[in-house]
Formats: structure tokens, C-alpha cells, sequence
């Protein structure tokens, strides 16, 4: 196999740039730049936030190219929004919406040999808050593998984050929570706990995370409409996507 250059992740890493900052832009990347493996297309998109100028503050774990499980990615302040907002959809195809958590450290995750317990990570964030993930790709019919969905920055769309849980959060995400979107109707229960943990452990496989990241966990229920909601975690509460007012 043919070594990954830093000429061809230079210029993957542009393409996903330009087509991060343009929606309407279609990702394609030429079989001269395109990752085969995990590492060459974290470095993609590595590059890309810096080509924008952008940093990451945290980790967010969420589904992958199907079949993939849960994939990390980074997490960019200007996508996380405040719920209640109107959020206008994409073009088709191009997003996926999961129900999600959004947890802010107040101490650091550090990169330590043995794994983190569930205690562990509760005790170190400041809030926890449901949240609707908003997945995007830029490839106009999705990523085609693995590598290049974690060079398009493993799927980051916007985060839709509502009010932080009230008094008690700890506790009451030590086991399965009740959840519901509505109208859509779905109803299921979410172990944000696991959930928590599992962002913490790829945290801590990357390096760590300082105090004041962010971890977001998706994918904590079937894909979802991508249409105005309101999503709900019993003990943690709601978050609300708006319909947009009519024109004219």
C-alpha cells in the first residue's frame, strides 16, 4: 500500500475544509488524497480544522458509516446550539438526527492507563443536557467508507443542546432513563451512563480532555425524523427544534 503523504492529507484536508465551509459544496476526494485508514483520516480532518482556523473542544461520539458502531470526531463551538432554535433542514439524504447528550467537564478527562468507571466520569462534569445530533456528511450520497467519514470530520453537523439537567442527573443516569420524541413517536430507554463512559474511554485513548470540553454522545436512539421536535430524557429533561415561520 502507498504511503499516506503529507502532500496528499494537505490537500485532502482543503477539500474537506472548503467543503465544510461552503454546505451547499459536495465533498469529493481524488484517489490521489483519499484515506485508506483510521489514522490518515483523523490527520484529514486535523488539518482541515486548522485550514479553518478552528479548534476542537471536545469529543463527540456518534454512528458511523453503517455497520461502524459509534465514531469519534471533534466537536466545534460554533455547532452547538442552544435549544429551543429553528434549524432548516439540508439538502436530502445528507443528515442524520439521533437523540443525543451533551456533557461539560469541570475537571480534565487525562489520558491514564486504567479505564474510566462510571462515578468517575459523572463526578467530573459540570452539566449534563439532552440534545439532538444533527449528523451531516458532505459527500453528496454519504461517505463512501469508514476513513472518509472520519476525515469529514467523522459526520459533524450541528448539536442542538437543550437545558442542563436538574439536581439529581448523577444518580439517576446510573441506570436506563426513559425517552421519547415527539411527533414522531418514538419511545425507547437510554443508558446515558454507558453512554458517558464510552466517550471517556475514546477520550482518553486520544490524549484526554481539559477542563471545559465537551463530550456529546449520539446515536442514542434509531435515526430520527429530520423535522421539528421536541426529544425528552425523564430526570434530564427536553430539548426543542423550532418550525421555522412561514415566508411572507
Amino acid at each position: 500500500m502507498p504511503r499516506f503523504t503529507s502532500t496528499a492529507a494537505r490537500q485532502a484536508a482543503s477539500l474537506v475544509a472548503e467543503a465544510v465551509a461552503d454546505a451547499d459544496a459536495p465533498l469529493v476526494l481524488p484517489e490521489t488524497c483519499r484515506p485508506t485508514t483510521m489514522a490518515a483520516g483523523r490527520r484529514i480532518a486535523a488539518l482541515a480544522l486548522d485550514h479553518l482556523g478552528l479548534v476542537s473542544v471536545g469529543l463527540r461520539l456518534a454512528p458511523g458509516v453503517d455497520g461502524a458502531g459509534l465514531i469519534a470526531g471533534p466537536v466545534i463551538e460554533g455547532r452547538l446550539l442552544r435549544s429551543p432554535r429553528v434549524v432548516p433542514p439540508p439538502g436530502p439524504g445528507r443528515r442524520r438526527c439521533t437523540l443525543a447528550v451533551v456533557g461539560q467537564l469541570a475537571e480534565p478527562l487525562p489520558a491514564r492507563e486504567r479505564p474510566w468507571r462510571g462515578q468517575e466520569v459523572l463526578a467530573r462534569l459540570a452539566s449534563l443536557h439532552p440534545a439532538i445530533d444533527l449528523g451531516a456528511t458532505r459527500f453528496a450520497e454519504g461517505p463512501p467508507d469508514l476513513p472518509q467519514h472520519v476525515a469529514d470530520l467523522a459526520g459533524l453537523g450541528l448539536v442542538l443542546f437543550g437545558p442542563p439537567a436538574r439536581s439529581g442527573w448523577r444518580q439517576a443516569v446510573l441506570k436506563p432513563l426513559a425517552a421519547s420524541v415527539e411527533p414522531e413517536g418514538w419511545r425507547g430507554t437510554v443508558d446515558v451512563g454507558a453512554a458517558l463512559v464510552g466517550a471517556a474511554e475514546e477520550a482518553r485513548a486520544a490524549g484526554g480532555l481539559p477542563a471545559g470540553a465537551v463530550l456529546v454522545v449520539a446515536g442514542l436512539s434509531p435515526a430520527l425524523a429530520d423535522a421539528p421536535a421536541v426529544a425528552r430524557i425523564t430526570r434530564l429533561g427536553s430539548v426543542e427544534r423550532l418550525t421555522a415561520p412561514p415566508q411572507g
